[in-house]
């Protein structure tokens, strides 16, 4: 198409960027004039499953449940000891079931052989005729079971002597018949007294009245083996 010369709609000889000024101080819009430049970093996508953030709290939240673990179970120990310890205050401790720790006093006993096996050994040693050795066996269960009842300390190849000092004073009235069974004891043992029968039937009298008449004391009791 040919335009006439005075077409206004026709060519013009003017500078774009400057018609691009002119507009946008007409308009007055930061939005056309200065478009903001690409954002510096780019957001995670949400779709993707989390990120660093999503990592911390769940690590928060594990911990967070193991220190209320931790605390509910020293909640339950501590109310556990001390449901013990009320129960021991109430009397559950006897002869039979001594509570260690609330005894007072302490006593040896010798784990590494009971009374009922020294007293087995004496009937085997009477059965073969050995009745010194029978006295020795017999006399061994005996301080057994005093220091199981808190009335004597129980020390392997330990003499009478020590016995018979401190029995006076922890079993009064058993001290009678237990002097007397010592007495049996160290002559056939370190007297060299010939022992029989008859011996080893008395000394079996003398240490059912011994502990007959020797009640237990509570104490608390350290263990040899």
């Amino acid at each position: 198409m040919i335009r006439s010369p005075g077409d206004p709609l026709g060519p013009v000889d003017q500078d774009p960027d400057t018609i691009r000024e002119v507009a946008c101080r007409l308009i007055e819009s930061q939005d056309v004039c200065t478009p903001p430049g690409p954002p510096d970093t780019i957001a995670a996508d949400p779709g993707s499953g989390g990120g660093v953030g999503s990592l911390l709290g769940l690590m928060l939240w594990v911990l967070l449940i193991a220190v209320v673990i931790a605390l509910v179970y020293v909640g339950v120990r501590f109310l556990m000891d001390r449901h013990a310890a009320t129960s021991k205050q109430r009397g559950g401790e006897g002869p039979d079931n001594p509570d260690h720790d609330a005894l007072i006093g302490t006593v040896i006993i010798d784990r590494s052989r009971e009374p009922q096996g020294w007293r087995a050994e004496a009937d085997e040693h009477r059965a073969n005729g050995r009745y010194r050795d029978a006295l020795r066996c017999r006399y061994r269960a005996l301080v057994g079971d005093l220091a199981r009842r808190g009335l004597l300390d129980e020390i392997p190849g330990r003499t009478t002597g020590e016995e018979r000092r401190h029995l006076p004073t922890s079993a009064p009235t058993a001290t009678p018949f237990f002097l007397e069974a010592a007495d049996l004891f160290d002559d056939a043992w370190y007297g060299q007294v010939d022992v029989g029968p008859d011996d080893d039937d008395r000394f079996q009298q003398l240490e059912h009245d011994v502990l007959a008449s020797a009640a237990p004391v509570l104490r608390r009791v350290s263990h040899e083996s």
